[in-house]
């Protein structure tokens, strides 16, 4: 139920920003707008392949049990590293964007690497790769692994984008309050790892709190970090749109 409502807010909200973000990145062409695109168009897939109703549905025409679940997480992983690309590019030189983008592409194709064979001798109908299966030590470390994997990210994304936010703090406001936005994001994308990872791992050591809290929590943080990011990587596009409207009312008045 939970799951249910926090990802199909995101779902919507996900549509909305994909489209503005794309014919933002079609206008103004550069590394930043179409990673931003990209970034949202695949975690609007991820977060709707995480809604249960259309997990349930991909499983029945595909035939493979925990599809959607799989997919959630190949789009999240890339998520991850399109934005990590977004804020190389604005927040770095540019002599090391293309030095920075191979290094966040090869971590990410490592990570499927990894996960999506594990996935594949993991996988079978009595399991789901969620918490309630973490009896089965596949299902833990194929977790532990993505979660990993979320949390440097995230760490890494929180200090660029809250590095990005102090250099536009009073100079451009709507991009100051956008990237602090973000940095929050990525602050509960962190808790939202350490919190499911800290779960199993306590879990292995016999002493977990409520799986039921856990089930609450969880998708609670996720959902929040997509909302807050989608928010934060919008503020900006909407400044320079109004930097834009009152550059050219200027020029009428001229």
């Amino acid at each position: 139920m939970v799951d249910g409502i926090v990802f199909g807010t995101c779902t919507v909200a996900g549509l909305v920003v994909t489209v503005l973000c794309t014919r933002r990145a079609v206008g103004n062409p550069r590394v930043s707008t179409w990673a931003i695109a990209l970034a949202f168009g695949v975690c609007t897939l991820g977060v709707l392949c995480a809604v249960p109703a259309v997990a349930d549905a991909l499983q029945d025409i595909t035939g493979v049990h925990n599809v959607g679940k799989l997919v959630a997480h190949i789009c999240a992983i890339l998520w991850c590293a399109f934005l990590q690309i977004t804020m190389v590019d604005l927040a770095y030189r540019p002599e090391y964007l293309k030095a920075a983008m191979f290094q966040r592409g090869f971590a990410a194709t490592v990570e499927l690497m990894i996960l999506v064979p594990l996935f594949l001798a993991t996988n079978r109908s009595d399991v789901e790769f969620t918490t309630e299966y973490v009896d089965d030590p596949k299902v833990a470390a194929y977790l532990l692994i993505y979660l990993s994997y979320v949390l440097v990210t995230c760490a890494e994304l929180a200090f660029m984008c809250g590095r990005t936010a102090r250099r536009n703090w009073g100079i451009r406001p709507w991009s100051g309050v956008g990237f602090a936005l973000s940095s929050v994001s990525a602050a509960l994308g962190l808790a939202y790892a350490f919190s499911k990872g800290s779960y199993i791992i306590f879990y292995t050591l016999d002493n977990p709190w409520p799986l039921k809290a856990e089930e609450v929590v969880s998708p609670t943080l996720s959902g929040l970090a997509v909302l807050f990011l989608f928010g934060g990587l919008t503020l900006p596009m909407i400044g320079a749109l109004r930097e834009r409207l009152r550059d050219k009312k200027a020029l009428a008045g001229d």
